[in-house]
């Protein structure tokens, strides 16, 4: 039988409410901490082998009816999970660790450009940025990479933290990084945990899929040159399109994301960003890039496990190596598998020391932290 969580939840609606989310924050925190939830990332949930896990309070029951300060009629709408915004350890934006404001657009090589569009298709709508390097004249890309910003994250912050668009001109890459409004989830973040938006034909997912497949066709780019990345909300976002629409990618990269399929609502997504995510799910289909942090405590490095286990049961028989090194002052954990033909299907990443953020990152953008380059290891697995 499980144990439910005892949380003061008259007083955490009240905080929220009055828009102290904060301290909301650290209540539910609190609850979760003597529940033996919010602890070691690394370990096992329970007392022991044979414990259930605890009850998770009704969230959506909760945040879905609040009215916060600011806000129209609908409550959070699903605001808060997601990663970087919505975790139970890692508060509503606020403290993070490398958190700061979006700035100005990043500078670019001459004859660059990092354009704003439109895209409309299977009921949604966004803004995004596209960028076409300068290197790209007079000859084919080397690839399309749909990139996806993680929550309280835009476009620009998310490409200065990353780098992408240096390493996109030396690579002759084109890049679209759509942007998610506040007005689709309060924190900007991918709604992955609605079961709407992991929808072969409606839904975030599918919109991500006809927008890839509408700019690919512009500029000639076949489907195995075609990627998409993320971090965290948009890591789970990027491996339900390598699971459901795996024919339109070449290859997916998930950085310190979750499973597809790991929660269905909001309560569960609170529970699988803590505990870990089921692997049970349809895994990616395409070929895979899975990094996340050891000390990640705000989506536990489980899922990064959950990811790799769910492409594996979909891509049998591969083969495992195991290539561990340290680099940038950082051990690394690394496992390739390969198909019965030698092609590197999937390679898989356990930063060590590494919490909730881009490996390698430039701090000029937020959730960024040192370690090797998450940005060029995805690059030269996706072309390698």
């Amino acid at each position: 039988m499980t144990k439910p969580i005892q949380m003061n939840m008259t007083e955490i609606t009240r905080l929220m409410r009055a828009g102290q989310l904060s301290e909301a924050t650290q209540m539910i925190q609190s609850g979760l901490g003597s529940a033996g939830i919010g602890g070691t990332p690394d370990a096992a949930p329970g007392a022991g082998a044979g414990a259930s896990a605890p009850e998770l309070p009704d969230m959506q029951a909760l945040l879905s009816n609040l009215r916060l300060p600011g806000m129209g009629e609908g409550g959070l709408k699903g605001g808060l999970p997601g990663g970087l915004a919505g975790g139970l350890t890692g508060g509503f934006g606020a403290g993070l660790p490398g958190a700061r404001a979006s700035g100005p657009a990043p500078t670019l090589p001459e004859g660059a450009q990092w354009t704003w569009r439109r895209h409309q298709a299977a009921g949604e709508s966004r803004d995004l940025r596209l960028y076409v390097p300068a290197s790209l004249a007079g000859g084919p890309a080397a690839g399309l990479l749909l990139l996806l910003h993680g929550c309280t994250q835009d476009p620009d912050d998310f490409a200065r933290g990353t780098g992408i668009l240096e390493a996109a001109e030396q690579h002759r890459i084109i890049v679209i990084a759509p942007t998610q409004p506040s007005q689709a989830n309060m924190n900007r973040c991918w709604n992955w945990f609605e079961a709407r938006h992991g929808a072969k034909d409606s839904g975030e997912a599918a919109f991500l899929a006809d927008l890839t497949r509408s700019i690919a066709h512009e500029f000639e780019v076949p489907p195995d040159l075609r990627f998409a990345a993320g971090l965290s909300a948009g890591g789970a976002m990027a491996v339900t399109l390598g699971a459901v629409f795996a024919e339109d990618f070449g290859a997916v990269a998930c950085h310190s994301g979750l499973p597809n399929g790991a929660a269905r609502d909001m309560s569960g997504a609170f529970q699988a960003m803590s505990q870990g995510g089921s692997d049970r799910g349809t895994g990616v289909g395409c070929r895979l890039f899975v990094l996340h942090g050891s000390t990640d405590t705000t989506v536990s490095p489980r899922n990064g496990d959950a990811v790799l286990s769910q492409a594996l049961h979909r891509q049998e028989g591969l083969q495992r190596r195991a290539a561990d090194a340290k680099l940038d002052g950082r051990a690394v954990q690394i496992g390739r598998y390969r198909d019965a033909k030698g092609e590197l299907r999937i390679e898989s990443w356990r930063v060590e020391g590494l919490g909730h953020a881009w490996s390698g990152g430039n701090p000029q953008g937020s959730h960024t932290a040192a370690g090797p380059s998450a940005t060029q290891a995805m690059l030269k697995f996706f072309l390698g």
